[in-house]
């Protein structure tokens, strides 16, 4: 299907999108458990620790492979319905329920399915801090509960006479007040069922939501293992490289992703980029943000800073929430400048290739109808109280050649054999002005982009440099004021 197509797009709640409820290894009849720990920053530097617990029903297992499916088909069904009935329960036949699942009537198929929603019933949720409520704007604190507060079957007499099985299930409460208060993403129905792996298919779930209609997204693998969930047996970056790779072959062959890969960090951990295909990214609308708990505090931060609501909807959409954070907290910290907002705005786009034309407030003063249009490339992100004097003191940073080649070395040493490629906008703007004896410097767009390449990408750079060149190696990441100083 090419990415011109319409597509079946359902609503999905958020929370299920998000966290790890369905299992992908061998379905167990025993007892289980999946214990999922985070901690979230809150716009105050308040840490806020999470744990989300699912456990299983005696005798009938954590949910797996087909309950996702089930699962998945109850949000078609409600999509077919227009929406939750006010009471929560959804009514259908079996025989719906099994077309949706792509299963036979009848025989061993038929008993798996019931038995799918009876283990979506039996499960319990302990959720401490962990469940996003949308309207509150807070988080579910030591509550428990059942995807489904319960699933009864009646049988009924249809027009021919045929005595048909109908299934009842109501909709945990707190589930439906998340999916009416509009926390909810776009899934991709035909997508997901044309996926063959259990993993390729939560996989797909998972990044279409974080990804927050972005092209590329990256995440802690050893967090990815436990967000699926993988089992916590897998230790080793290997192992769980090896247990994601046949998804990832698949996403990639059936066009969701475009690439996938792992960059070992300056703090030994490993990240994983997720690159989507083109097509496929241009099939979401991208005019409003999900309202995540992580995008709610980009936004907050934001707009504390003096960023008007809009706008900040857009650099969140546009940057991602954690780079927003990290550029708030920044420019917080600075004095003397007198429209923070649109210094902040400039500083979050300053990093990446800058676009065309961006919006700036004139003179500082809110605008009567629109924003001003002002080209402006993105390393021109200075201080208020230099900025007048930018274009008569400071030149545009001159490439050396031997300073790019040795700096492209250093790219592929590090992060593999794509470079900087797939770390995405990190490298953007910066210039290899210079190598002297066994220094390199090069310049960064601004600096706060600065500041955050020391931080990433310092120690992991000046390593693969003293391999590479000398062992004296020394790399400088600067700004163009610190050149002209």
């Amino acid at each position: 299907m090419s990415a011109g197509e319409a597509r079946h797009i359902v609503k999905a709640e958020g929370n299920f999108e998000d966290l790890p409820y369905f299992t992908v290894g061998k379905q167990s009849e025993s007892d289980g458990v999946i214990e999922y720990k985070a901690v979230l920053r809150a716009p105050d530097g308040q840490m806020l620790k999470q744990t989300w617990t699912v456990r299983a029903s005696s005798g009938l297992g954590l949910p797996g492979s087909l309950d996702q499916d089930v699962y998945v088909a109850l949000l078609q069904i409600i999509d077919r319905q227009g929406g939750i009935p006010s009471d929560g329960v959804l009514s259908f036949s079996m025989y719906e329920l099994m077309g949706l699942v792509g299963r036979t009537v009848g025989g061993r198929d038929y008993q798996q399915v019931k038995r799918s929603l009876e283990r979506l019933n039996g499960t319990m949720i302990h959720a401490k801090n962990a469940f996003y409520v949308k309207s509150s704007q807070s988080f579910l604190n030591d509550k428990t509960f059942n995807l489904l507060d319960y699933a009864e079957y009646t049988e009924v007499t249809d027009s021919s006479g045929r005595r048909v099985e109908r299934m009842h299930v109501k909709l945990s409460n707190y589930f439906v007040q998340s999916y009416n208060s509009d926390y909810l993403k776009g899934l991709d129905v035909d997508f997901y069922y044309s996926l063959n792996s259990a993993v390729a298919k939560r996989l797909y779930r998972f990044v279409d939501k974080k990804r927050n209609h972005r092209r590329q997204w990256e995440v802690d693998l050893f967090s990815l293992r436990d967000r699926i969930p993988l089992s916590s047996n897998y230790k080793y970056p290997s192992k769980i490289k090896e247990k994601l790779d046949p998804a990832h072959q698949e996403l990639v062959q059936k066009g969701f992703l475009e690439s996938v890969t792992y960059t070992k960090m300056p703090d030994k951990s490993t990240l994983v980029c997720y690159r989507l295909n083109e097509g496929f990214s241009q099939r979401r609308p991208t005019a409003t943000i999900e309202r995540s708990p992580e995008n709610l505090i980009a936004l907050e931060r934001l707009k504390v800073e003096g960023v008007w609501e809009g706008v900040a909807e857009d650099l969140v959409a546009r940057f991602g929430a954690d780079w927003c954070i990290f550029c708030a907290d920044k420019v917080s910290l600075q004095k003397n400048i007198r429209d923070r907002g649109p210094y902040l705005k400039r500083v979050v786009e300053g990093h990446a290739d800058p676009e065309p034309v961006e919006h700036q407030l004139e003179n500082g003063t809110p605008p009567r109808s629109s924003l001003q249009e002002l080209s402006q490339p993105s390393f021109d992100i200075v201080s208020e109280e230099t900025e007048s004097s930018f274009e008569n003191t400071e030149k545009f940073p001159v490439r050396s050649p031997e300073a790019e080649e040795l700096w492209n070395g250093l790219l592929r040493s590090a992060f593999g054999e794509n470079g900087s490629d797939h770390l995405g906008v990190w490298f953007e703007g910066v210039v290899p002005a210079s190598l002297r004896d066994a220094t390199l410097t090069v310049v960064a767009p601004n600096e706060v982009a600065c500041d955050y390449l020391r931080q990433r990408f310092l120690d992991e750079l000046t390593l693969a440099g003293r391999k590479l060149l000398a062992p004296e190696f020394h790399l400088r990441i600067v700004t163009l004021a610190h050149i002209n100083a």
